[in-house]
Formats: C-alpha cells, sequence, structure tokens
C-alpha cells in the first residue's frame, strides 16, 4: 500500500502575500517551522524535492508505505482573528487497500483554541471506496477528485460559519496545516 502527499507552498495569511507559517514555501530544511511524526507500524519518508512539481521551487512529500499507521508534517500557528485565508497546491496518491485497509492522503487544516485542544477540522482528503470518515459540527470533508496537482483556497472565517458550527469561531487561537496520511490496517 502506498500513500503520498505533495504540497507545493502552504500560505495562511491575512491578506494576499502575508504567509503566517514559517517556511511554507518549504525553500529551508523541513526542521524549520515544521514537525513531523508518525504512529503504527507503517514506515514512510518526509522530505522536501525541486522536481515534485513543475515549478523550480521546493515542494515538500510525506509518503507512508505498507503497515497500519499514519504519518504527519505539521506547522501550528498563533492567530489573532478567523479572517483568514489558506492556499496551497496539493498532489494526492494512493495505492491498494480494502475494505479492511483503506488508505487516505489529506491536507488538514485544524482550529485550535489556547490551551491546543483541536476544536475542529478542515480535511481535504483523496481516499478509496473503503473510507468511512464522515462530516459533523465540528469536521469538514471535503473530498479530492482530481488526485492532480489543484490548487485549493479558503477562507476560515466563511468556513467555520459555513461548514463547522460546531466550532466556536471566539475560540479558535491558533491554526494548524498538515499534511496527513493514514491507513485503517495492516
Amino acid at each position: 500500500m502506498l500513500i503520498r502527499l505533495l504540497l507545493v507552498p502552504a500560505l495562511l495569511g491575512l491578506a494576499a502575500g502575508q504567509n503566517l507559517l514559517v517556511n511554507g514555501d518549504f525553500e529551508q530544511l523541513l526542521t524549520t517551522g515544521w514537525t513531523a511524526t508518525q504512529g503504527g507500524s507503517g514506515y514512510g519518508v518526509t522530505d522536501r524535492q525541486t522536481h515534485y512539481h513543475p515549478d523550480p521551487d521546493y515542494e515538500a512529500r510525506d509518503s507512508l508505505y505498507a503497515g497500519a499507521g499514519w504519518r504527519r508534517l505539521a506547522q501550528r500557528v498563533n492567530v489573532s482573528s478567523v479572517v483568514l485565508d489558506v492556499s496551497f497546491w496539493a498532489k494526492f496518491q494512493i495505492g491498494g487497500g480494502s475494505s479492511t485497509c483503506w488508505p487516505v492522503a489529506c491536507v488538514v487544516v485544524g482550529y485550535y483554541n489556547a490551551t491546543n485542544t483541536l476544536l475542529g477540522e478542515t480535511r481535504f482528503y483523496y481516499h478509496n471506496s473503503y473510507c468511512t470518515w464522515t462530516s459533523s459540527s465540528t469536521l469538514h470533508l471535503i473530498e479530492v477528485t482530481n488526485p492532480d496537482w489543484t490548487r485549493y483556497s479558503f477562507n476560515v472565517a466563511e468556513e467555520l460559519a459555513q461548514n463547522l458550527p460546531g466550532v466556536n469561531p471566539a475560540q479558535v487561537q491558533r491554526v494548524e496545516v498538515a499534511l496527513f496520511d493514514t491507513t485503517s490496517g495492516g
């Protein structure tokens, strides 16, 4: 089983061109601003290269291979308001899977309070037909139907108002952007 997620520069900002993410363009080593974590028995790689996308800049890749588990490349930043725009380019790839072992690749935007409690998430996710995730008042799933390089963008205030009624915008003090790969089984 293979799950691969590629991301070109991610932008979380108050206005066009103002990026709140440290190293959001991946031009520095991923240890600058980003944290890579993993769990379970799966193995994989997180790296950055210039040849993943047809432009000359760096892109980040997070890949998970055989085995149950997950991998995550994330960055959480303090925000003073939910009047924010999120924008990124992503390419998704999954392979294999069954009803007991289904892969998912996603870009997650998480909303946290001042004590780092997760209030809700927006997930752009690519999956096979066995994925059992469902949206709720605190989880908005946006299905990716074209795995090739695509630009995604949204306004956080609008997202919370329209799709996440269980998240109180006044409590959002931090926003996290993450590449997340997971399998449900081995």
